[in-house]
């Protein structure tokens, strides 16, 4: 492998581990709920009519979980305006 891969490759190991630990005491008191666990699980995955459906919450009660979860660094939103996972 390249050189400059395997240290790219390396970089992006140690940032998902840096972040995994910054972000744990966040997502423990965010996502305690098993039910907004299973939320933040799913989202980038399906659509908000889809999660709005399946968990019972308005697509507005989703909005703004989405919302809160990017201002505490849980969630990025995409170019797409669509949020995804940090991790």
């Amino acid at each position: 492998m390249d050189t400059q891969l395997e240290i790219l490759l390396r970089i992006e190991e140690l940032l998902k581990t840096t972040l995994k630990v910054q972000l744990q005491s966040t997502s423990e008191h965010y996502l305690s709920d098993k039910r907004l666990r299973q939320l933040y699980d799913q989202t980038g995955k399906k659509s908000i009519k889809q999660l709005s459906k399946e968990f019972g919450f308005s697509a507005g009660k989703i909005s703004g979980l989405w919302q809160k979860w990017e201002e505490v660094g849980l969630l990025i939103k995409g170019t797409d305006a669509k949020y995804k996972k940090v991790l």
